[in-house]
């Protein structure tokens, strides 16, 4: 596995960092925020300018979980739930985007 940094690695390690973002978001309980729907609009809009990245349909599955939090009469533990998978979404979007860095 080797590293090279050049705009292709930086930019994908930046949404990484940014994916950790969104996961402390849900962790904080800001279920109002609008932080996560920004991420999955960059994410959708970069990954699609490659064939070995991150495959769209895990994107769209985190992105209409994003979009179930945002519904405001749904009880705790239905929340509870989402969040938690939505989080496991994050972390195979964040392997899948470290292996892309590792093995550019």
């Amino acid at each position: 596995m080797n590293f090279t940094a050049n705009t292709y690695t930086v930019t994908t390690g930046l949404l990484v960092a940014f994916a950790f973002f969104v996961i402390y978001v849900r962790l904080k309980n800001w279920i109002a925020s609008n932080i996560p729907i920004f991420f999955y609009i960059i994410l959708i809009l970069y990954m699609r300018s490659f064939e070995d990245g991150v495959p769209f349909w895990l994107i769209c599955t985190g992105f209409g979980l994003t979009l179930l939090l945002r519904f405001e009469f749904m009880s705790e533990k239905f929340i509870g739930v989402v969040k938690v998978l939505e989080i496991a979404t994050l972390g195979g979007i964040i392997y899948l985007s470290m292996r892309m860095i590792l093995s550019a």
